[in-house]
């Protein structure tokens, strides 16, 4: 078991765009040797390729192992995001919660993971999720000590990365800048920051949305994958569930409310202040998905409520 098919889908024009979007036109040498390079990973770790996953910082494949199971193979054109991942999950390795790590080879920017099953994505998952699981993979996230070694960025820097693409985003359409005034972002990124100074110290996920957190069964419950770790405030992996299937304020309410109620350790207070400065990134992907709605207008009244 070791070479793959010629049908297999290596690299597909629409995984191409979207390293290409994310890195720019340097990256198109890599992908043209992404064939030959999942080629002799497959040999080495007995792996062959079966699918496709969608992903924007790396190219992931779905294989079968020599031995019957799934892995998911995941390459980037940047090592350091490989590392920094994998040392993630090496602090992780304990928790049932986080994907396991299988091997890697970090100078070529290769994972093998593990494969989920049933492994449908939160968002997706029929009836919604259990707050119990939410609530157990929020503790198993920040129950492990920091690691001392490699040093992880802290929450500012992911603060700074994300209103750095709020503005990008605002200015690329007009109706969300219609909708988005200058000074409210401003605002939210300046309380932002001031939270993520918060000296409460845990390794973060960073990147905990719906689509990064898989259904692993009853037994098993919630799994997150993709981390993108810093150091930092525990209440901020928490805003992505709190703005899950919410539309009205009343919705948004309850649902902190039933996540303090089922996560040991979650602050209310700081989950709500990290919501209303996060606000306005929610608010851009509505506004740019379907327009204003409902859902926007809440949105943005939670973000007028920052600072």
């Amino acid at each position: 078991m070791g070479r793959m098919a010629q049908h297999d889908p290596i690299m597909d024009a629409a995984a191409r765009r979207r390293l290409v979007k994310r890195f720019g036109p340097a990256v198109e040498p890599w992908c043209d040797d992404l064939p030959a390079t999942v080629a002799a990973l497959a040999d080495r770790w007995g792996l062959r390729v079966r699918s496709g996953l969608v992903g924007n910082t790396s190219r992931a494949l779905l294989c079968d192992r020599a031995d019957g199971t799934s892995a998911v193979l995941k390459l980037t054109p940047d090592p350091a995001i490989a590392a920094e991942e994998h040392a993630a999950l090496s602090a992780w390795s304990a928790s049932p919660q986080l994907v396991s790590v299988l091997d890697a080879d970090l100078p070529l920017g290769a994972l093998l993971l593990e494969a989920i099953e049933p492994g449908g994505p939160l968002a997706r998952r029929p009836g919604g999720v259990p707050l119990r699981w939410m609530g157990v993979l929020l503790r198993e996230l920040h129950a492990v000590p920091v690691p001392a070694e490699p040093e992880f960025p802290p929450l500012t820097a992911k603060v700074d990365a994300i209103f750095s693409s709020i503005n990008w985003q605002r200015l690329a359409g007009e109706e969300v800048a219609r909708h988005l005034p200058v000074d409210l972002v401003e605002r939210s990124r300046n309380a932002a920051l001031d939270l993520a100074e918060y000296p409460a110290r845990a390794l973060l996920h960073g990147d905990l949305h719906a689509d990064n957190v898989l259904d692993g069964g009853p037994d098993r419950g919630l799994v997150a994958i993709d981390p993108r770790p810093c150091v930092g405030d525990p209440a901020f992996d928490a805003v992505d569930f709190a703005f899950l299937r919410v539309t009205r304020s009343g919705d948004f309410d309850r649902r902190v409310a039933s996540m303090v109620r089922y996560t040991d350790g979650l602050d209310g207070d700081r989950l709500v202040a990290w919501c209303r400065t996060i606000a306005v990134f929610f608010a851009i992907r509505e506004l740019r998905r379907s327009g204003p709605s409902e859902r926007s207008d809440t949105l943005l009244a939670l973000a007028k409520e920052a600072g």
